[in-house]
Formats: C-alpha cells, sequence, structure tokens
C-alpha cells in the first residue's frame, strides 16, 4: 500500500484525520433529531442521573418523560412544527426539559439572557414570532407587556404567584394575561393523546444561539438537528474516550452561549454524564457546585482564577480529572498555574484549551482524550474540513489564497456542522460562509496557524471580548459602539482591565467628547454613566441598553486615540498596557462598580 504524498496543504492533506480510522474521517451523520438521538444512546442507562440542578436532580428516564409531557403541552398550546419557542432563564432543569419537548414535536428553542431588559426581550419575541414565552423572573407587569406587544399568546413563569391555576373543580382557567405555571403544563398535556412523531427531521431547525459581531446586536445562529449531531459525532471521533457513563460535568456558561448549551450541556448528554447545572454561579456559591464532584469542568480562564481566589482551605478537587478552558485562552503560564492549584487540591487534572463558535456548533477543535499542547487550542476536529487563509488578500481582493501549514492566517472549518444561516440575515449568511474547491467553510475569526498534526495556534481574534467571573461575556467593540452613539462623543475605545477583587476582568472607556453637547462642563464621568445607565438609540433605529456588567468600571477623558503606525486602526494594545499600568500605579478611579447577581 502506498503512503499518501504530502502537499503541505491543511485542505488537502487533512491532518486532523491522522492516525484515523475510516468510517471516523468518513463519519455518517443520522438523519434525526436530537431527542430521538439521546433516547436512543441512553438506552441501556435510563436509570442514571442525567440533570443535577441545585437540589433538583433527573434520571435520563425522567427528562424524556417530562419531554414527552412538555411537548404535548406545548401542542395543547398552539405550538406548532416550525415554531419558535424563546426561554429566559438561568440554567435550570426546566430550560432543558423544553428544549428536548420543543425537538420533539419540530419545533425551535432560543435562550436569552435571563437578566435582559423587557425591550430587547420583545424586540426577539417579535423579531421569532414566538407563540410561547418562558420566564422565571418577569413581574405580572412585564409579562402582560410582552402579550400586549408581541405575538406571545401564553407565557409560561417558574413562579408560581405569578399565574393562572386550576380551581375546586380541577378546571384550569386563563386570566387575561395568559400567565400560565410551568408545573401545569402537566395537566395540560392530559388533552393531548400521546402520538409518535417522526424522528427522521435532521435538517429542520433545533436552536437558535448567539454570537457576537463587532457592531450592534449578537447576530442569531441557527442551528439545524444535523449540525449538532455532526459536531457530537465529530467529538467523539476525535476524543477516542470509551467509556464516559457516570461521569458528571459542570456547566456554569448560560445556556445562550453554545458553549454552554450545546457544548457543555448537550454533548455531556449525548456522552451519558450527568450534567451539572450552576444557575447562579458567584464566587460565593461556586464551591457549593464543586462539591457536587464534577470529573469536567467546561471553563474559562476567569473561572480558573476564580477557583484560586476563592478556594476554602483543604478542599478536595480529587474529582476533577478535565479542565476545558473555552472561548477565552488559557496562556500556557496560567495552564501551569491551574494545574499547580489542583495538585494541592490533591487532583491530577488535565488542563486543555479549546476553541469554537456558535457557527460551528461551539466546536471548532478539541483538546480531550489527546495529547495536550498548551500553547494551542487543540486539534481541528476528526472528519471535519479545515484551512488556513490570507486574509489581507482575501478582503482586498477576494482571492481565496490557502497558506501552507505552519503559516499564520484566518482559520476557516467545514462540515455538517457549520450552521444554516443567520436568522432573517441572508447577506450576513452569504458573507460568513466561503466557498473554496466545491465544499463550504465558516470564517472562525480566529488568525493563527495549523501544525502537521491539526493542532491550531490561535495567535488572535476578529472579535475583542473578555469573560467575567459569572461566565457572561463583554464584548468590547458591542460597548465601543453603543458609547460611541451618545452625541456627546466624539471617539471612543474600550479595552479590559484585568482586576483582583473576584470579577477578574472590567472594562476602560478611552473617550474623545465633544464638549459643547455636554449639560455641563462639571463631572464628565458622571454624565456619561448617566448615559450607560440609560437605553441608546442607534443610527439604525434600535435601541439598546448596556447590561450591568458592560457599563465602564472606568473612564478617561482623551484629545485623541492613539492609532497604529500606518494604518487608522486604533492601537488597543496600548491602551490596554496604558490602563493596566494606571491600575498598578492607583492612578485609575472607579466611575462604576460591578455588582454581580447574588
Amino acid at each position: 500500500m502506498f503512503e499518501k504524498k504530502l502537499t503541505g496543504y491543511a485542505s488537502i492533506d487533512k491532518p486532523q484525520n491522522k492516525g484515523a480510522k475510516f468510517m471516523e474521517a468518513h463519519p455518517i451523520i443520522p438523519d434525526i433529531n436530537i431527542y430521538t438521538a439521546i433516547k436512543v444512546i441512553s438506552s441501556f442507562y435510563r436509570d442514571e442521573k442525567a440533570v443535577d440542578c441545585l437540589k433538583l436532580s433527573a434520571t435520563y428516564q425522567e427528562l424524556l418523560d417530562d419531554a414527552v409531557t412538555v411537548s404535548m403541552a406545548l401542542k395543547e398550546l398552539g405550538v406548532r412544527k416550525g415554531d419558535i419557542i424563546t426561554v429566559s432563564m438561568p440554567n435550570f432543569y426546566q430550560a432543558v426539559a423544553v428544549f428536548m419537548a420543543a425537538n420533539r414535536i419540530g419545533a425551535t428553542t432560543t435562550f436569552l439572557n435571563s437578566f435582559a431588559l423587557d425591550e430587547e426581550i420583545i424586540s426577539y419575541l417579535n423579531l421569532f414570532e414566538s407563540p410561547v414565552y418562558i420566564n422565571f423572573n418577569r413581574s405580572d407587569e412585564e409579562n402582560q407587556k410582552i402579550v400586549d406587544k408581541t405575538h406571545v399568546k401564553y407565557v409560561v413563569t417558574l413562579d408560581k404567584n405569578k399565574v393562572n391555576s386550576l380551581d375546586l373543580n380541577g378546571n384550569y382557567h386563563l386570566t387575561k394575561s395568559n400567565t400560565i405555571d410551568y408545573n401545569t403544563l402537566g395537566y395540560l398535556a392530559k388533552f393531548q393523546k400521546k402520538t409518535l412523531e417522526n424522528p427522521f427531521n435532521a435538517y429542520d431547525d433545533a436552536l437558535i444561539l448567539y454570537t457576537s459581531g463587532t457592531t450592534g446586536k449578537p447576530k442569531a445562529v441557527v442551528l439545524t438537528n444535523k449540525n449538532v449531531l455532526a459536531a457530537a459525532t465529530y467529538l467523539k471521533n476525535s476524543t477516542h474516550i470509551s467509556d464516559t457513563r457516570g461521569e458528571k460535568s459542570l456547566v456554569c456558561v448560560p445556556f445562550t452561549y453554545p458553549y454552554g448549551f450545546s457544548t457543555s450541556t448537550l454533548m455531556s448528554l449525548m456522552c451519558g454524564r450527568t450534567a451539572i447545572l450552576a444557575p447562579d454561579l458567584t464566587k460565593d456559591n461556586l464551591y457549593y457546585y464543586l462539591s457536587k464532584k464534577p470529573n469536567i469542568i467546561f471553563g474559562s480562564p476567569a473561572l480558573m482564577e476564580l477557583m484560586m481566589i476563592n478556594a476554602p482551605t483543604g478542599f478536595d478537587l480529587s474529582s476533577v480529572k478535565t479542565f476545558i478552558s473555552g472561548g477565552d485562552f488559557l496562556t500556557p503560564a496560567n495552564a501551569k498555574s491551574g494545574k499547580e492549584f489542583f495538585e494541592k487540591h490533591n487532583a491530577k487534572t488535565i488542563i486543555t484549551n479549546g476553541s469554537g463558535n456558535a457557527e460551528t456548533v461551539s466546536c471548532g477543535t478539541n483538546s480531550v482524550g489527546i495529547e495536550v499542547k498548551p500553547d494551542t487550542v487543540g486539534r481541528v476536529l476528526t472528519g471535519s474540513n479545515c484551512l488556513v487563509i490570507d486574509i489581507d488578500e482575501f478582503n482586498e481582493n477576494g482571492v481565496i489564497q490557502e497558506k501552507k501549514i505552519g503559516e499564520e492566517g484566518l482559520l476557516l472549518i467545514g462540515g455538517k456542522h457549520v450552521f444554516k444561516e443567520y436568522y432573517k440575515k441572508p447577506e450576513l449568511t452569504r458573507k460568513a460562509k466561503i466557498i473554496v474547491n466545491g465544499k463550504e467553510y465558516v470564517a472562525t475569526g480566529m488568525f493563527g496557524k495549523l501544525d502537521n498534526d491539526g493542532y491550531f495556534t490561535l495567535t488572535g481574534r476578529q472579535s475583542r471580548f473578555y469573560i467575567i467571573s459569572t461566565l457572561n461575556k463583554v464584548y468590547l467593540d458591542y460597548v465601543q459602539g453603543i458609547i460611541s452613539n451618545f452625541p456627546c462623543v466624539k471617539d471612543c475605545a474600550v479595552v479590559k482591565v484585568a482586576t483582583n477583587d473576584g470579577n477578574l476582568s472590567v472594562n476602560k472607556a478611552y473617550i474623545v467628547l465633544d464638549e459643547s453637547k455636554m449639560s455641563n462642563t462639571e463631572n464628565f464621568s458622571s454624565q456619561i454613566l448617566d448615559l450607560c445607565l440609560n437605553p441608546v438609540k442607534l443610527a439604525n433605529g434600535d435601541t439598546v441598553q448596556l447590561k450591568e456588567y458592560e457599563i465602564p468600571t472606568y473612564i478617561e477623558f482623551v484629545n485623541e486615540l492613539p492609532r497604529k503606525r500606518g494604518t487608522e486602526k486604533v492601537d488597543y494594545q496600548f491602551l490596554e498596557q496604558k490602563a493596566a499600568d494606571d491600575l498598578q500605579k492607583g492612578q485609575l478611579q472607579k466611575v462604576y462598580k460591578l455588582e454581580l447577581a447574588k
């Protein structure tokens, strides 16, 4: 047998498939939905625990039973195939059950930030034309406003004090508010006959999750059943982990992000693990969740540092086999500190970096079950496609020039896990997807280089962000874009500032003012802060408002922003270093204090 001659190009040599069997490198993705896949895979361990959430837990059989019940209740409420169910709650078990239920009957689920403002929720509900909205913390007035201003027919809430209820005769009465207690869904399900649904709907939309653009609102990314199952298959073939049943995964990233729901939760359920959900993670309760003895932590550099800062003396972490840093890169130095920390707490933990984006179901590379290379974000998934291109040539002339293995450029990922579309954004979808030699790829936004084993070394990102201790992401370009819309702001640059007070990172805004448009000539910082705390109308007509954790902690007014020599780009690296130096010298004074949710 002749050995394949290597060309030096990843699109041809496929280094990510090195050592893989034929069916691993060319996998068949089943034509079923996610509900059916989990039902089939869990056939031999239905009594194993699937979800552990605070004081509530459910086995795989209980999760499947609840999915059937909720799906019938949704049908009784008029939900049809293709409808989008909008869920706004922390990482609760009920959110998982709703997704499984919607998926069973061919409906799509989207998760919104549970702390989002009413207007943001209403805008998404109208965008998706959701007939049912499920939440846990909205007042009667807020729920009524949602019914009045959207297509929502029924609001389902976990708060029993805000709902309609059964009378003494067991009859259910809807009032004008149309607000239903989640626990009453079991009663509504009785009006539907239990029917077998068609499981062979792999190309139906399953999830709408979110990514961030450099300006404006996060993009709504549509993922089909096939996309999610392909990601799961590629990951399984990449890790070569034979038996995961009985293991536990700690899920602390909000379900709004693919890393929180599709990667941490769904992939755990497809592997027979228990998903430990952390709906209200703070520095004060982190070790409550760790006391549940997870074997895998889906984390970030922020979570790692939070663990090290707040570790109780003598706390046993021996259960933790793997710590995965996703969404942000854990440097080799930080990984070394983390390894030493786990060793002090009786754990032989493998610390790895992974990478991905919403467009690839948050699965671009894998770093579990293979040799760890700390300077990389792992290996491109077995069975998927990849190449690195010259981004300057592509941007300037539209020419796709593939870089050789070992050369730096923009990483493109292809495969059946590449997203279907940005919801109702066909132009953006076409721009994100790139066809090379008849194969479809998505531009990942990550710059770096591939090696001969398929590992990717990350050198930069197109979008700038950081993750705070609650695992929410702060997109600096988004914050900057909103502040730049203030009438009194000529120019603005926002950078992150590392702290040591438990929040780990906050941000600082450098602002060029138009003083003629300020209300007075005193306390400019206070005036900017007032604008940050209120809704802002953007040039495109959208009304947005910064979330509490996005508001700059520090503000500095400058005459102009520094630019990189030879370009018109802002020198963010210089500003970030300046902010760090000023903080070290005690020259930064807070104008806003972030209070994390308790």
